[in-house]
């Protein structure tokens, strides 16, 4: 065995890009001084902060930032790697349109040399994955994917795919990758999140491991062959990675996603919160970049001849445009002077990096993806009356105005195509955002408002299974007597009303739930069938759904993802007003009546 050496290497990082091909308005708020010497008066008549929004991010700048950052590495005689930490799919009208091939083409341009798998990338199975895959030119890094029992008879199965660097049953470790840095390997393998089935729609032929365990395995593997420098590249979320550098030892660095948190102090700028960069837990530093494709990471790692970190740099950068306005419309335009000193006084920020448009990556954009994105972004659906708030809880002005929509939409696609459905039930987290009055287009609602590329599907189900579901996914949003995944799983229904009351006893939380017939309100009754549509997330059963996989006719696809749903309902209602009457009563205990 050759004695170790050290080794110095810098990783360029980013993560949840979710198909932000395109750059995205920003909010930055400048301190006075930024401006000193102009005449800018901010909005009271006096000289003090200034609001400005700037065009950030895209694939664009970040490939203009992966190469100016790689050149820098090269001159300093530091090896160079650039990672994506998952979740690439879903997010915009791009995946909407073009599913996992825009992005296999973008990523594979931009010079990404690994992936983790994230867990938007299973929400429509196994297949666009491995289709991804026969198009990139990268691996994709998940060590805890177990792919030994996985059906070889399907499409395009995983198992033999040469560059998904999964779980190997012999060993049970993680395939890994080793790096030659300076003469030194350096290993990097993926982790990602172990509870998949219950947040996304992995084939049931495949599993996933414990990430302790596999990161245990593999560190001592690698160990003994020598190999002390290891790379995590994960898809755990912020909080469950600290956990892991806590748990696990012998990770140099662990780089990850899924929670888009972005590290550093931005208060210079006014963005997002405060965090600390490359945060050390034990002797392992953790980092994450945000998503979107707003910003990028960089950490210079110099590992000593042992394998620990001798000295950690680095920090993330929002990748900024040039100009600068006063709206996010970009109607409103910055007077010269003060233009010029925002571009000064930003250009001057180490956590800014003003980088223009890689000229490669706006071609085949332009060519290929972004001719289908503008017809559908100039294309009038239909008008919206009043705001279409969006909340996924209750709170005292009420429960989403968008939501129930959303599920009529659903009810009414149901319908369209033949089936006698009595009802629709979707969770809180598949709607995205609030709308505003106004004109609504087919990029609005499958870019902003329904981004996730589900389709829906019809099953049949006894009424005890839909009150049990209902109470499930209620007591996963707000953590009634269970840990759940999140406020997400909130439930809205089209035709179908009830009342939660959170200090019931379990199982006696859901009270007067009743479905509309021809119109008439009428008891839903435990034992008989009733025929519901849902989208593919929730009818099988996903964070507290669990319930209606107690079918009586197992789900059946439509064909249709939610968006084109909404769609098709949006463009006959021809204008959309909010619902005149919330179909959830949501009674929370007296301990919580204060915050709601």
């Amino acid at each position: 065995m050759t004695q170790n050496k050290k080794a110095q290497i810098t990783i360029a990082h980013i993560n949840d890009t979710h198909s932000h091909f395109e750059p995205s308005a920003i909010q930055l708020t400048l301190p006075e001084h930024a401006l000193e010497g102009t005449q800018h008066l901010s909005s009271d008549g006096s000289h003090g902060n200034t609001t400005v929004y700037a065009s950030c991010g895209g694939f664009a700048r970040v490939s203009t930032a992966m190469k100016e950052a790689r050149k820098q590495a090269y001159l300093k005689g530091r090896e160079f790697l650039f990672v994506h930490a998952g979740d690439c799919f879903q997010g915009t009208l791009y995946f909407s349109l073009f599913k996992g091939e825009a992005n296999a083409r973008l990523l594979s341009a931009v010079g990404v040399e690994m992936m983790a798998l994230g867990n938007h990338e299973l929400d429509m199975g196994n297949t666009l994955v491995a289709d991804f895959l026969d198009q990139v030119n990268f691996p994709m890094l998940a060590g805890n994917w177990d792919l030994s029992q996985e059906d070889q008879s399907k499409r395009n199965p995983l198992r033999s795919k040469p560059n998904l660097y999964a779980y190997d049953p012999e060993t049970e470790c993680a395939r890994y990758l080793v790096k030659d840095v300076q003469g030194e390997p350096v290993a990097i393998f993926g982790l990602t999140i172990e509870n998949m089935d219950k947040i996304a729609n992995p084939d049931p032929d495949t599993s996933f491991r414990n990430v302790v365990t596999v990161a245990e395995n593999t560190i001592a593997a690698l160990h003994a062959k020598g190999i002390n420098k290891i790379i995590l590249l994960s898809h755990l979320g912020y909080e469950r990675d600290l956990e892991l550098a806590e748990q696990v030892s012998g990770l140099g660095v662990i780089i990850g996603g899924h929670t888009h948190t972005m590290q550093g102090d931005f208060t210079n700028v006014g963005y997002g919160k405060k965090d600390v960069y490359a945060i050390q837990v034990n002797e392992t530093c953790v980092v994450q970049a945000g998503c979107n494709a707003l910003s990028m990471g960089q950490i210079h790692l110099d590992f000593a001849e042992d394998g620990s970190l001798e000295q950690v740099s680095g920090g993330n950068q929002l990748l900024l445009g040039r100009q600068f306005t006063l709206d996010a419309t970009r109607n409103e335009h910055l007077d010269p002077d003060c233009h010029e000193a925002v571009k000064r006084y930003l250009k001057n920020q180490s956590n800014i990096n003003m980088c223009a448009k890689d000229p490669v990556i706006e071609h085949i954009l332009n060519l290929d993806y972004r001719p289908a994105v503008r017809e559908r972004q100039t294309n009038h659906v239909a008008d919206i009356t009043e705001t279409l708030r969006h909340v996924r809880v209750p709170d005292s002005r009420g429960g989403s105005a968008i939501a129930p929509l959303v599920v009529e939409s659903f009810v009414w696609q149901g319908r369209s195509m033949g089936y006698d459905v009595d009802f629709g039930i979707h969770n809180a987290g598949g709607v995205r955002t609030s709308l505003n009055p106004g004109p609504i287009s087919t990029a609005d609602i499958a870019g902003r408002l329904l981004p996730f590329a589900i389709g829906l599907m019809v099953y049949k189900v006894r009424g005890i299974r839909i009150r049990e579901a209902l109470e499930g996914a209620i007591d996963n949003a707000v953590d009634n007597g269970v840990e759940g995944t999140g406020t997400g799983s909130f439930p809205y229904t089209a035709d179908l009303r009830f009342t939660y009351r959170c200090c019931a006893p379990s199982g006696h939380r859901i009270e007067a739930i009743e479905f509309r017939k021809q119109g008439v309100w009428q008891p839903l009754v435990d034992d008989d069938v009733y025929t519901s549509v849902s989208s593919g997330y929730t009818a099988t059963g996903k964070e507290g759904y669990q319930a209606l996989l107690d079918y009586e006719m197992a789900p059946v696809s439509l064909d249709c993802t939610m968006a084109e749903a909404f769609e098709g309902y949006a463009a006959e209602q021809k204008t959309l007003s909010a619902p005149r009457m919330d179909l959830i009563t949501y009674i929370p205990c007296e301990c919580e009546k204060g915050a709601a």
